[in-house]
Order: structure tokens, then C-alpha cells, then sequence
């Protein structure tokens, strides 16, 4: 299929030169006349059906969302016999630019980054929108520092007809998760999974799973085995490899169950200042970039490290040296378990219960008695839902060291616990009541104990709600809160 020449015209487009080429699609940058932008467009190379129906799907799912760190779409053009996408123009570099000239990059820095990808994930997750082809060269950093990302010609949603063959895995092999590896169904924490490997590849400047050839790459992603990143990189502190280590967990109930979980951890190790000043401090390491020296990671550092150092000596120092990690670990820990760690063993009336302890994944109880631990010497907060009656249980409780606290949950029925309703504008905030989750708004019919609550109404992009209400028994109430944008 013939280019599109400079000059040339598309609509109401003016075509200004080509910038790029993929498998699926051609990129132009172009100026729209009328209101005086830049935009990018993707004319469509080959108009099969399936390709047309891909192409197609990522203008509607892209355009129906509206996220700062997601690229907008303008329009969708069928002119001359071929398919144009029209969409924002990021004046930037893409991801795999900045990690080739500038790994390591400071780990703070690589946290804020990956944090703003995983707010655009947090929404198209929200719609059941999975990218599935999540890579540096899909995430686009402007030079006044936004960050973007783009490319959902291969995303997934939940009314999505199959666009691939049968048995096809569709992405980019370094960058799968180990599902995604086996050609399994996927999940918004396979997007995650690849979110773990970008940020491992940030800080340490190699990616986890690499071979000489894509059968060798996706083998070690299924088997998940890759070197620790704090022996490439020593700077990278104990919360951040905790992040890394989850995101790259293979078993998806270990990882990250949802963007919103990650982001919470990455805030809690991003300083308020930096976060606060998100798109200055990426913009200055965009600014440093310098295309004619190559990043500085050590080559023969990798090669030590991914050789494992085999020489016989090693090996015996290595396996001594574990030995005795283990057994001052082992020794450390039982001194930690008498003066730290405690058990709850929780009663219930049965075992048709959610049982629910800070802010774990909720259980279903298998029995009418649960002990849940070890858990820290401290308060924790417990919340147990009845599935028959939709009656709910909130309470903190002590834990002490070396002992188990024995709590005996009774639920009235419920004609006589108070009945609340939580409404928001917008809707799709997430409810919270005595700091445990209670679902997504709105919520109607909820039984609770009576008594003294504190409620927070959270929604990305806006203030939260903090708010303290007293609820009596068998009675009725309706809460309404009107959230305003940050």
C-alpha cells in the first residue's frame, strides 16, 4: 500500500511528515487546520477483516475513556479506500528511548512513572479493559512531563468477540506475564505483571526474562526465575524491591489485585514532595536525555551476575554462607514470634460468612471457626459479612505476642441492624467504613452494627470524604455525598 506523502491532505488534516512504522500501521505527524494542533495519525496498512475490526476497536474503547495518562482519541477516518486514526500528539520520547540512554534511572523517579501508567490502567480496568500489550515503547513521556500510554490495538474488553486465531499469543514476549506466556485468559493483573518487568527493567537497565530467541524468553517467564534487581542495582531500597517482588509474583492471587493496590504501595514510597511535583521532576529527567551516550549499566556486572558466578569455590561459599543466613533468620524469627507475634481465632455461627482482617483479601469462612495469623502485637480490624442475612460485623480487636485472642462474633438479624444506603456523584467511588472496604458506589441495603461509624468516600481524581455518622438499631438512613475534582 503507497505512503502518504508530506503536503498531502486527509480530511481536514494536513499530513507533515512520517514517524513511525509498526506491523499493523503506518504513523504520520499532522497538523489539523481548524483548531490549530498537532495530532497523530495511524493509517491502517492492511484491511483484512480482522485487522480492520482491531483497528477499529482500539478508536472506540481509547475514545470512550477520557484519563489524563491515557492518549485521547480525535476521530476515525475511512477516506481513499483506507482507515485513519486520529489522536493526540505527545511532543516526548516513548519509554524504550529513555531506558536504552538513561538506566538506571533514580528509583524514585522509575516508581513515579510506572505510578502514572498504573492510574490510566486503574480506569480502563475499571471499564474491564485489559491493554495486554503493555511495553516501553507503548508508554510515550512528554517533555513537559506526562506521562502516556497508547496503543490499544490488541486490548481485550468484556463484550470483545475473539480477534485472534485460536492458540495465538498476542504481545510482546519479554513483557508477558506468565499466563499471558501459556496463551491462559487474562486478567487486569497480567497488565500488572508487565507494569513489574518495566519497572525492573528501569532500575536495573536489563529486562527479567531474556534469551536468544522468544520460545527461550517465554520458557523462563512460565518458570518466573530472574535475578534479584538489587544484585544489578544495590541502590534499590527494601520497599521498592517488595513492589517489584509482588508485581512479579507468578501466582496472580499473590500479586497485585488490582492498579489501585500498587498505586497505594508506590505512594507510600514516592515522598509527598516528589509526588506533588509529579510532572517537574520527570520533565527534568526527560530534559537530561543524551542520545549519544548509552545507559550505564555495567556490562560486565550483567554478565556476572546472569552467569551466577560458577566457579566451584563460589558455590561453596555461596551454599555456607546461605546455611548460615538461614539459621540466624531461623533463630531471629522464633525470638520475633514470642515478642511480636500473635494469632486470632475468630468464632462465627457458621461457616457461611466473608471474614475480612485489615486490609487483606476477604475469605469465605470453611468453617465456623477461623484462626487467621500470625499477625503483629497491636489493634486489628476485623470485618465479617453474613451471607444469608447481609448483616456485618466491624470491630477492633487486640492481638498480644506469643498468645491467641479468641473473638466471638454475633450478628443480630437483620430486621433489627440499621439499614444504609451510599450514594456519589460521581458514581464508582470506592466506600470505606472504619478503614475496611465495603464496595463500590452506589451501595444500597447495607446492614451494620449500630453504633458510632467513620465512612471515606475515595475516587481517583478527586477530594476524598471523610465523614462520622451514628447508626441506631432497625432504623433506615441514606447517605449522599456530592465528591469535587482535585
Amino acid at each position: 500500500m503507497p505512503g502518504v506523502k508530506a503536503n498531502s491532505s486527509i480530511g481536514s488534516y494536513k499530513i507533515l511528515k512520517k514517524i513511525g512504522e509498526g506491523g499493523m500501521a503506518v504513523i504520520y505527524k499532522a497538523l489539523q487546520a481548524g483548531l490549530k494542533r498537532m495530532v497523530v495519525i495511524k493509517k491502517l496498512k492492511d484491511p483484512n477483516r480482522e485487522i480492520v475490526a482491531r483497528f477499529k476497536k482500539e478508536a472506540l474503547l481509547s475514545a470512550s475513556i477520557n484519563q489524563e495518562n491515557l492518549v485521547a482519541i480525535y476521530d476515525f477516518l475511512y477516506s481513499g479506500r483506507s482507515y485513519y486514526l486520529i489522536m493526540e500528539y505527545v511532543d516526548g520520547e516513548d519509554l524504550r528511548t529513555i531506558i536504552d540512554y538513561m538506566t538506571p534511572i533514580p528509583p524514585k523517579i522509575a516508581a513515579l512513572i510506572i505510578m502514572e501508567i498504573a492510574k490510566g490502567l486503574e480506569v480502563t480496568h475499571s471499564r474491564n479493559i485489559i491493554h495486554r500489550d503493555i511495553k516501553p515503547s507503548n508508554i510515550l513521556i512528554s517533555y513537559d512531563g506526562n506521562v502516556k500510554l497508547i496503543d490499544f490495538g490488541v486490548a481485550k474488553d468484556e463484550n470483545s468477540t475473539r480477534l485472534t486465531m485460536t492458540g495465538m499469543i498476542v504481545g510482546t514476549p519479554a513483557y508477558m506475564s506468565p499466563e499471558q506466556a501459556n496463551g491462559e485468559p487474562l486478567s487486569a493483573q497480567s497488565d500488572l505483571y508487565s507494569l513489574g518487568i518495566l519497572l525492573y527493567e528501569m532500575l536495573t537497565g536489563v529486562k527479567p526474562f531474556s534469551g536468544e530467541n522468544n520460545t527461550e524468553i517465554l520458557t523462563k517467564i512460565i518458570r518466573n526465575k530472574f535475578v534479584r534487581p538489587e544484585r544489578i542495582n544495590p541502590d534499590i531500597s527494601f520497599s521498592l524491591r517488595r513492589i517489584v517482588k509482588k508485581a512479579l509474583r507468578r501466582e496472580q492471587n499473590k500479586r497485585y489485585h488490582n492498579a489501585s493496590e500498587l498505586i497505594h504501595d508506590l505512594e507510600k514510597f514516592i515522598p509527598w514532595q516528589l509526588r506533588s511535583r509529579k510532572k517537574e521532576t520527570i520533565e527534568r529527567l526527560i530534559n537530561q536525555l543524551n542520545k549519544t551516550e548509552s545507559a550505564s549499566t555495567d556490562d560486565s556486572l550483567k554478565t556476572a551476575v546472569y552467569s551466577g558466578f560458577q566457579s566451584w569455590g563460589w558455590r561453596l561459599f555461596k551454599y555456607a554462607l546461605s546455611g548460615a543466613i538461614i539459621y540466624i533468620m531461623l533463630f531471629l524469627y522464633l525470638q520475633f514470634k514470642q515478642h511480636q507475634i500473635g494469632f486470632l481465632k475468630i468464632h462465627l455461627p457458621d461457616k457461611n460468612y466473608i471474614v475480612q482482617v485489615d486490609d487483606k483479601q476477604p475469605q469465605q469462612a470453611g468453617s465456623a471457626v477461623q484462626t487467621i495469623g500470625p499477625l503483629l502485637k497491636g489493634f486489628h480490624k476485623i470485618l465479617v459479612r453474613d451471607l444469608t442475612n447481609s448483616g456485618t460485623f466491624i470491630g477492633k480487636v487486640p492481638v498480644s505476642p506469643s498468645d491467641t485472642t479468641e473473638v466471638d462474633v454475633q450478628i443480630s438479624s437483620s430486621d433489627a441492624l440499621p439499614c444504609i444506603s451510599v450514594t456519589t456523584i460521581p458514581n464508582d467511588a470506592s466506600v470505606l467504613i472504619d478503614g475496611l472496604p465495603l464496595g463500590i458506589s452506589p451501595i444500597y441495603n447495607l446492614h451494620l452494627q449500630p453504633g458510632k461509624h467513620k465512612l471515606e468516600i475515595r475516587l481517583n481524581g478527586y477530594h476524598s470524604i471523610h465523614d462520622h455518622t451514628e447508626l441506631h438499631s432497625a432504623k433506615n438512613y441514606t447517605l449522599h455525598y456530592i465528591l469535587t475534582q482535585k
